[in-house]
This record gives C-alpha cells, sequence and structure tokens, in this order.
C-alpha cells in the first residue's frame, strides 16, 4: 500500500489573479464611498444648519 502526495494543481494564471485583485479593491471602494458619501453630506448638512440658526432666528452670534 502506497501513501500518495496531494495532486499536483496547474499553476495560478497570473492574469486572472491581478484582474480578480483589481475587481476586489474596486468592489471596496465603492462600498467604502457609498457608506462615507451620505454621512459626510450628513454632516454637512448639519454644520451648515447649525450655522444658519441664528441668523433664521433673527439673532446675532455672540460676539
Amino acid at each position: 500500500m502506497s501513501i500518495t502526495g496531494p495532486k499536483a494543481s496547474k499553476p495560478e494564471n497570473k492574469t486572472l489573479v491581478v484582474a480578480l485583485s483589481v475587481l476586489q479593491l474596486t468592489v471596496v471602494v465603492i462600498v467604502w464611498l457609498l457608506a462615507l458619501i451620505p454621512a459626510a453630506l450628513a454632516a454637512l448638512a448639519v454644520f451648515l444648519w447649525k450655522g444658519a440658526r441664528p441668523t433664521v432666528r433673527g439673532k446675532l452670534p455672540p460676539a
């Protein structure tokens, strides 16, 4: 009875590895942008609202 090692696998296709890596990086960047852009816009809206609120009420900001 002989013990055989694992079958030799084919070498990786470097073009496929690079293409999949680029695809993964692109997906990660898109997900980050989809998460960050609404958060940044919400923060900007709050900042602008707090800055404009005293003038809306007719009060001047403290000197």
